[in-house]
């Protein structure tokens, strides 16, 4: 469901039904093709993991390079395992950077603008209305994921957008997977109401503590608001168990970087 790419010295993986949208530029980067050093080597793009902000700039710059835009056309925002959704929806919206504004996900329907998010473990996905050219960018961690922010961004395209779910394609990109991402208690109950529970949680040998399928239950959501499990494309990259190709705060103790996932229409 994912091909490996390359967008100059960046390395990506791209999903299969988003690149069958011609109007659609995408990549789920990897840690791979920028200037950082040692624990964040080499294409990290947070500032706030402790990586000389200097190599940061220098990899948000070649990422412009790479996908043919100016840096101010890059909007990233200040994510804090919340469901709160930032709409982009007028001409002249361009940012490099909203560290201000505090959201866990980007819609809009405006041309030229990458909308991104940055990841070590977390989910990133991506939606897409193929008539409507609306996409969007999640970041969905266990709490978000509890909050139900990827239901929440469907509800948004659909009330506010006027999409149908059917029309919706989804790609769900690398992140921790089932087999390294052990939770407690408090993990279980908080994800109690979302759809599947039984189905993304397996036993673990340490009593009180479970295997979370994240992106599972992101799929499960998907599928509960009505978008089509075919529409649907599914990485199953486990960022833990790919440290060489992916930041993972849980593989590396935390001391890592992260890496860039981004979408954008073209005029």
């Amino acid at each position: 469901m994912f091909v490996r790419s390359k967008k100059g010295p960046i390395e990506c993986c791209e999903a299969k039904n988003l690149l069958t949208v011609d109007s659609l530029v995408h990549g789920f980067c990897t840690r791979l093709g920028g200037t950082s050093e040692g624990v964040f080597s080499s294409f990290n793009v947070s500032s706030r993991t402790g990586d000389d902000p200097g190599r940061v700039r220098k990899n948000l710059g070649i990422f412009a390079w790479a996908v043919g835009i100016e840096p101010e056309q890059l909007l990233l925002v200040n994510q804090v395992h919340g469901s709160d959704v930032l709409i982009v929806d007028r001409p002249g919206f361009k940012f490099f950077t909203c560290q201000g504004s505090d959201f866990d996900a980007i819609i809009t329907d405006q041309a030229d603008i990458a909308i991104g998010i940055k990841t070590a473990d977390c989910v990133p996905i991506f939606l897409a209305d193929r008539q409507k050219k609306i996409i969007a960018v999640i970041h969905a961690g266990w709490k978000g994921t509890a909050l139900g922010i990827v239901a929440k961004v469907v509800d948004v395209m659909v009330g506010r957008f006027s999409c149908a779910a059917t029309d919706i394609l989804a790609a769900i990109g690398p992140a921790i997977g089932p087999c390294c991402y052990q939770v407690d208690e408090s993990v279980y109950r908080e994800m109690a109401a979302q759809p599947g529970r039984g189905d993304v949680f397996q036993s673990c040998a340490e009593p009180g503590h479970w295997m979370l399928d994240l992106p599972l239950a992101n799929f499960l959501q998907l599928k509960a608001k009505g978008v089509p499990s075919g529409n649907i494309n599914v990485a199953e990259l486990c960022t833990s168990c790919h440290t060489n190709m992916f930041f993972s705060h849980r593989g590396e103790a935390g001391k890592t970087g992260r890496q860039l996932n981004f979408m954008m229409i073209r005029k």
